[in-house]
C-alpha cells in the first residue's frame, strides 16, 4: 500500500502517541483536504490547498511531540511525589524536632540570639506601635451605621482657595431640596453652653443637629428618642439629648431623668433622650448634650446669613464621586442663579473618616511607611546575622547532605530557625507596642482634634498585623540566610576541605544586604533632614504679632445676666479696667478669634466708590471684631491713623481698621485712612491701618483682614488677651480673683499662653519632625552595625588570603585600603541607591513640607555625608583589625 510522506513522519512517534493521537488527527485533515481539492474551481486553488494540508501535518506532527513529552515529564514527577510524599503527621514532627532544635541552638548562641531578638523587638514594636494609631485613627469602623457612606459636604472658594466646612444656610436648604445622590443631607453646628446644678456652673461643649442629621447617623439612644421634626418646629419646647457620660456623671445616673429637665446656659430644656455611651459628633469633640438646630423652610434673600455644617448618606449603588460631580453641577446653577453671592463657590463631597481625620492622615502613613523602613533595616540585620552563622556551619550542612538530607530539607530547618527567632522578636515587639502605642497617641496634641486617638491599644487587628509583619520577616531574613547554604559536594566537605575564605556568590549577597541597608536609612535621613528644614523654616515665620508673655482666658458672661449688646460692652469694660489695675498687667484686650487656631472666616469688602459691575460677586477678606487693647497686647503695629477708642460703640459711626494686605489691594498707591467700605446697606470709615498676621496658622500666608469695635460686635462669652510683666500664668490667680470681685456669675475657661498656642498650631508637624528624625537615628544605628559586622565576618573570613598577600609584600596601609575600599564601593551604591528612591519619597510629602522643595539640595547633601561617613566610620575598626593580620602566624596555622 502507498504510504504518503506525511504518514512516514508518524512512525518517529512513540507507538501509543502515533496510535492514539497522529493517526486519527491526521484522516480529519486528510478527509478536508480532499473536501477542500473538490470544491476548489482552479489549480492555483488547488495547491493552496495542498501547502495547507502539509503545514496542518507538521503542526499536527510537533503538536504531537510535545505532549508526548509532557506526559512523561508529568509521569516522572508523579512518580517522584509518590516517593517523596511525607504524611501530615510526620511534617508536624519534622517542624516540632526543627523548632527544638532551633530553640537549643539560639541557647548555645546568647549573643548572637540577643542581638537578633532586640533587633527584631526594635523593628517590630515600632510597627506595631504606629500601626496601632493607624488603625484606631484610619483603619477602624466608625461607630455609625453605614458609616462608609456618610460623607461631609464642604465649601471651596476658588477666587482664594480656601475650603471651609461650612455652608451657607441658603445654599444648605437648596442642596437639600435639589440633591439626588444622598438619602438626606442633615446639618450640624458646634453648641456650647453653662450647665447649673447643685454645685458650681460648668462649662459644656456638645452639637446642635437637624433630626435628619440624627436619622442619618443610624445610632439608636440608650434611653428615650432622639429629635423629631416636631421638636424644630416653631413655638415647639425646648429639648435636649445628653450623653451618657454627662447622664452617668453630672445627673447622677437618674433613672427618672426623661421627666426632668436641665439649664443650659439662659434655657431651661427638657431631656427627651440619653445618647449611647461613647457617642460623639464630630469624633473628635466632647459631645456632652446635643440640642436641635432650626432650618428655615425657605432659603433667605441673604444666603450667607447663617452657616451649617453639612452631612449626607449616600443612596445605596452612588458613589462618593457621582455625588461630587452631581454637587458640582448643583454649584453652577446657584452661580448663574445668585452671582453676587455665589459665584465661585464650588460645594464637594468628603468621606466622613477623611473629613474628620484632616491633614493627619498623610503624615500618620508617611510615618507608617518610615517605621516600615526601619522593619526592613532590621530584618536585613537578622538576615546578615543569620548569612555569617550560615556560612560559619558550613561542613555541618555539607555533612548532612552527605548523609542523605536534602537541600530542601536544610532550607526547611534554615527558614524554621528564622520563623522561631522571629515570632520571639515579635512578641517582644507586641509587648513594647503595648507600652508605646498609647504614649504615641499621647504625644499628638489636643489641639488636632483627631479622632480615635483615646482608643489607641491591642486589639485584634494590631495583633495580626504583628503576627504579619513576624512572619513576613521570618521569611525575608530566612530566605537570605538560605544563600549561606554549601555549594560544594558533601565529598569534598568530608574530605577535610573546609572553606577559610567566603565565597563570591556569599560576599555579594553580604555587600548587597549592607547596600539595601544604607539606601534605606538614606531615605529616611532625606525624610528627616526635609522635614526638620521645613519645620525650621515654619518656627521662624513671623506671624505679624509677638506672642511671648501674653495669657488669653475665655470669659463667659452669667447667662441672661446681659442680653443686650450695651450691658454687655460695659461689663466687659468694667472687667478690663479693674484687670488692668494689677501690677502684673501691662495691657488688657478681647477679641471673637484667637489667632493661629484655624479660623478663616470671611466677609466681602467692597468699595463704595467702585460699585461692582451687574453678577459680579465681591472678593472676600477676613474679619476679626477686637478691641484696642488686643493690638496693643500682641504687639501689632499702628501703620497709621488710630485704633478703636470709647467712642466707637453702638449709636455712634461705624468704622472700621483693615490691614497692610487690604490697604495695598484695595487701595493701592493711597492711604485707607477715611476711606469708606460697604457694610450690607451701610457703610463704614476706616480709621486705622495695623500690620498682616498670620490668622489661621503659621503655615497659612499672611492675608487681609477686617477689624471691627469689640464694642460694638461681641457675645455673652469672649477671649481676653493679656500682656504680663512677667510669667503670664503666675498672673492667673489675680486675675481669676478679680474677675470674681467684679461678677461672681462669669466663668473661665481655656487659659493658655499665647506662645503655647503658636507652639500648638505647629505641634502636628514638631511631632512628625521628631519621629522621623527617631526612625532615621534607629535606622542609622542598625546600618552602623549591619556594616561593622558585615565588614568584621568578611575580614575574619579573608584572614589566610589577607595574610597571603601580606607575606608577598603588601603593606599594611595596601590592606586598610583595600577594606575601605571595598567599604566605600558598597556604601557609594547604597548612598545612590538611597538617594534615587528618596527623591521619589520626598515628592510624595511635598504638600506636607513648608518653604522647602523636595530636592533641598541640603537635605540630599547632609544625608549622603552622614550616610557614607558612618559606613566608613564603621568599617575602619574591622579594616584596622586586617591590616594587624600576622602572615607568619596565619600561614602556618594553615
Amino acid at each position: 500500500m502507498h504510504r504518503t510522506w506525511v504518514e512516514r513522519l508518524g512512525d518517529w512517534l512513540p507507538e501509543k502517541a502515533r496510535r492514539d493521537l497522529f493517526v486519527p488527527s491526521l484522516a480529519d485533515l486528510t478527509y478536508e483536504r480532499l473536501v477542500r481539492e473538490r470544491t476548489s474551481r482552479s489549480a492555483l486553488a488547488r495547491v493552496r490547498v495542498r501547502l495547507w494540508h502539509a503545514s496542518a501535518a507538521l503542526l499536527l506532527l510537533a503538536g504531537c511531540l510535545r505532549l508526548h513529552a509532557v506526559d512523561r515529564v508529568r509521569a516522572r514527577m508523579s512518580r517522584r511525589a509518590r516517593a517523596n510524599h511525607v504524611p501530615r503527621k510526620e511534617l508536624t514532627v519534622m517542624f516540632a524536632r526543627d523548632v527544638r532544635h532551633a530553640l537549643r541552638m539560639f541557647r548555645r548562641e546568647p549573643a548572637f540570639t540577643a542581638a537578633a531578638v532586640l533587633t527584631l523587638m526594635l523593628g517590630i514594636g515600632a510597627n506595631t506601635a504606629l500601626f496601632a494609631v493607624v488603625e484606631a485613627v484610619l483603619l477602624r469602623p466608625l461607630p455609625f451605621g453605614e458609616a462608609d457612606r456618610l460623607v461631609l459636604v464642604k465649601h471651596r472658594d476658588v477666587a482664594t482657595g480656601l475650603s471651609k466646612q461650612d455652608i451657607a444656610i441658603g445654599d444648605f436648604i437648596d442642596l437639600a431640596a435639589r440633591q439626588q445622590s444622598f438619602d438626606a443631607l442633615g446639618g450640624y453646628g458646634g453648641f456650647a453652653s453653662t450647665l447649673a446644678g447643685a454645685g458650681e456652673t460648668v462649662r459644656i461643649e456638645g452639637v446642635a443637629l437637624t433630626p435628619a442629621a440624627f436619622a442619618l447617623l443610624g445610632v439608636q439612644p440608650a434611653m428615650g428618642r432622639f429629635f423629631t421634626a416636631d421638636d424644630v418646629a416653631e413655638g415647639a419646647p425646648p429639648v435636649v439629648v445628653v450623653s451618657h457620660e454627662l447622664w452617668r456623671t453630672q445627673l447622677g445616673s437618674d433613672p427618672q431623668i426623661l421627666t426632668r429637665s436641665i439649664q443650659l446656659g439662659t434655657t431651661r430644656r427638657m431631656v427627651v433622650g440619653v445618647a449611647p455611651p461613647g457617642f460623639r459628633f464630630p469624633l473628635a469633640n466632647p459631645t456632652n448634650v446635643i440640642v436641635p438646630v432650626r432650618v428655615p423652610p425657605a432659603a433667605p434673600a441673604n444666603r450667607k446669613e447663617s452657616w451649617v455644617y453639612g452631612v449626607g448618606r449616600l443612596k445605596p449603588g452612588v458613589g462618593i464621586e457621582q455625588a461630587e460631580a452631581e454637587l458640582a453641577a448643583l454649584s453652577r446653577q446657584f452661580e448663574q442663579e445668585f452671582p453676587q453671592q455665589n459665584k465661585g463657590s464650588l460645594y464637594y463631597a468628603e468621606s466622613l473618616r477623611d473629613g474628620m481625620v484632616g491633614e493627619a492622615k498623610r503624615p500618620l502613613l508617611m510615618l507608617l511607611a518610615a517605621v516600615g523602613f526601619v522593619l526592613l533595616i532590621a530584618c536585613v540585620n537578622v538576615g546578615n546575622l543569620l548569612l555569617a552563622r550560615s556560612l560559619a556551619r558550613q561542613h555541618e550542612l555539607a555533612t548532612r547532605l552527605a548523609l542523605g538530607a536534602g537541600r530542601g530539607r536544610l532550607v526547611a530547618q534554615m527558614l524554621t530557625e528564622a520563623l522561631v527567632l522571629a515570632l520571639v522578636g515579635g512578641v517582644a515587639g507586641v509587648l513594647v507596642a503595648w507600652r508605646l502605642g498609647p504614649a504615641l497617641a499621647a504625644m499628638v496634641p489636643q489641639a488636632a482634634r483627631i479622632p480615635g486617638l483615646d482608643s489607641v491599644g491591642l486589639n485584634v487587628w494590631v495583633l495580626a498585623f504583628s503576627l504579619g509583619v513576624s512572619l513576613v520577616a521570618a521569611i525575608a531574613f530566612g530566605a537570605v540566610a538560605s544563600i549561606g547554604l554549601v555549594r560544594e559536594s558533601a565529598r569534598h566537605a568530608l574530605a577535610g576541605q573546609r572553606r577559610t575564605t567566603m565565597t563570591t556568590g556569599a560576599r555579594r549577597a553580604a555587600s548587597s544586604l549592607v547596600a539595601a541597608e544604607i539606601a534605606l536609612a538614606t531615605v529616611l535621613l532625606i525624610g528627616a533632614g526635609l522635614t526638620l528644614r521645613s519645620f525650621a523654616n515654619l518656627i521662624s515665620v513671623d506671624p505679624g504679632f509677638t506672642a511671648d508673655g501674653v495669657l488669653t482666658v475665655q470669659v463667659l458672661l452669667p447667662p441672661g445676666r446681659y442680653p443686650e449688646q450695651a450691658a454687655r460692652s460695659a461689663a466687659y469694660q468694667r472687667l478690663f479696667e479693674a484687670i488692668d489695675a494689677l501690677p502684673e498687667i501691662e495691657t488688657t484686650g478681647a477679641a471673637a478669634v484667637t489667632p493661629l487656631t484655624g479660623n478663616n472666616w470671611t466677609a466681602p469688602l467692597v468699595r463704595p466708590e467702585h460699585p461692582l459691575p451687574a453678577g459680579e460677586r465681591p472678593p472676600e477678606v477676613g474679619w476679626q471684631s477686637a478691641s484696642a487693647g488686643y493690638f496693643r497686647a500682641l504687639g501689632i503695629p499702628l501703620r497709621e491713623g488710630r485704633l478703636f477708642n470709647a467712642g466707637d460703640t453702638i449709636g455712634g459711626p461705624q468704622v472700621v481698621i483693615v490691614s497692610d494686605s487690604i490697604a495695598e489691594r484695595f487701595f493701592p498707591g493711597e492711604s485707607p485712612i477715611g476711606k469708606r467700605i460697604v457694610l450690607g446697606d451701610d457703610t463704614a470709615e476706616i480709621v486705622g491701618r495695623v500690620g498682616d498676621i498670620r490668622r489661621a496658622s503659621l503655615s497659612d500666608s499672611p492675608r487681609g483682614d477686617l477689624y471691627f469695635p469689640f464694642e460694638r460686635e461681641n457675645g455673652p462669652g469672649t477671649t481676653m488677651f493679656l500682656r504680663t510683666a512677667g510669667d503670664p500664668l503666675a498672673a492667673l490667680p489675680s486675675i481669676r480673683t478679680t474677675i470674681r470681685q467684679i461678677e461672681p456669675g462669669a466663668t473661665l475657661f481655656e487659659t493658655r499662653t499665647m506662645a503655647d498656642i503658636a507652639a500648638a498650631s505647629a505641634a502636628v508637624q514638631r511631632l512628625a519632625m521628631r519621629l522621623l528624625a527617631g526612625f532615621a537615628l534607629i535606622a542609622l544605628m542598625l546600618a552602623a552595625v549591619g556594616i561593622y559586622g558585615v565588614m568584621a565576618y568578611s575580614v575574619r573570613r579573608r584572614t589566610r588570603e589577607l595574610g597571603t598577600r601580606l607575606a608577598l609584600g603588601a603593606s599594611r596601609a595596601d590592606i586598610l585600603a583595600l577594606v575601605m575600599r571595598q567599604a566605600a564601593t558598597v556604601a557609594i551604591v547604597g548612598v545612590v541607591i538611597g538617594v534615587a528612591t528618596g527623591l521619589s519619597a520626598a515628592r510624595a510629602m511635598s504638600s506636607m513640607l513648608y518653604g522647602v522643595p523636595p530636592w533641598d539640595p541640603l537635605a540630599l547633601g547632609a544625608a549622603c555625608l552622614v550616610l557614607t561617613a558612618t559606613a566608613l566610620a564603621a568599617s575602619y575598626l574591622p579594616a584596622r583589625q586586617a591590616s594587624r593580620v600576622n602572615p607568619a602566624a596565619t600561614l602556618a596555622s594553615d
